[in-house]
């Protein structure tokens, strides 16, 4: 099979490093060679065995020590000194084969998203690519967050042009998928005002242009979920769900 790149992407907290951990390892208890690639400068400890380590070339500790910088501004210049050596940090990420390679990205989304340092990277590394957005349940407690949250996921496609999955992680702590997070059954008449007019008009743009899309409830701690996501990182590269 062509190896894969998985790339984890979503907002700080929202178990993304634990997704790497547990991905991966259920993808080798199916006799699948996986890469595990950190590209977060500001990561203090890793749950997972390391293939690639953008910690190698920069930290946000050693900036904040050496520049006199804050964790924000150490985080962006780190950002900025990866972007220019772009091209010997993906040729060294690209030379970690195997079937999979997952890519954690860092916590604060914006920096991988919005600077070239995402966008870049992901063009220039080899292999078919998607991404899988984790969604922490605690960030879409209404259905007014739900638009939010989807036009995200828009936005990691268009930024990033690979497909996306959306990921509820953390699933062991909640029993199911709430109605509103597949924009279904919006309450739209239950909140009055711009806010609930705004929201309502976004789900149903954002529901037209996701095409139905399903979130796959997943927990790292338990394993749920795990092979539903293997699955749907199938459908989207292949009709039959079939990597190989």
């Amino acid at each position: 099979m062509d190896l894969i790149n998985i790339y984890i992407v979503g907002p700080a907290g929202s178990g993304k490093s634990t997704l790497v951990q547990s991905l991966g390892g259920w993808m080798e208890s199916k006799g699948y060679r996986v890469s595990r690639v950190n590209l977060d400068p500001g990561a203090e400890l890793i749950c997972y065995p390391v293939d690639f380590d953008i910690r190698e070339y920069v930290t946000v500790t050693e900036l904040m020590r050496r520049e006199q910088l804050g964790p924000n501004g150490a985080l962006i210049r780190a950002a900025e000194m990866v972007e220019a050596r772009l091209e010997e940090i993906s040729k060294a990420i690209g030379s970690r084969g195997g079937d999979f390679r997952i890519l954690d990205t860092p916590g604060q989304m914006e920096i991988f998203l919005f600077r070239s340092f995402g966008p870049s990277l992901v063009s220039r590394i080899s292999g078919r690519s998607a991404c899988i957005f984790t969604i922490d349940p605690s960030l879409a407690s209404t259905w007014l967050d739900v638009p939010v949250i989807k036009l995200l996921a828009l936005v990691i496609e268009l930024r990033l042009g690979i497909p996306a999955l959306e990921a509820m992680t953390k699933s062991d702590m909640h029993r199911s998928v709430p109605s509103w997070l597949a924009l279904e059954g919006v309450p739209s008449a239950q909140v009055g005002g711009l806010s609930g007019e705004l929201a309502s008009s976004l789900a149903s743009v954002v529901g037209e242009l996701e095409k139905k899309r399903r979130i796959i409830p997943v927990s790292s701690k338990t394993g749920k979920g795990i092979e539903d996501l293997y699955k749907a990182i199938g459908e989207l590269f292949c009709s039959c769900g079939d990597l190989t």
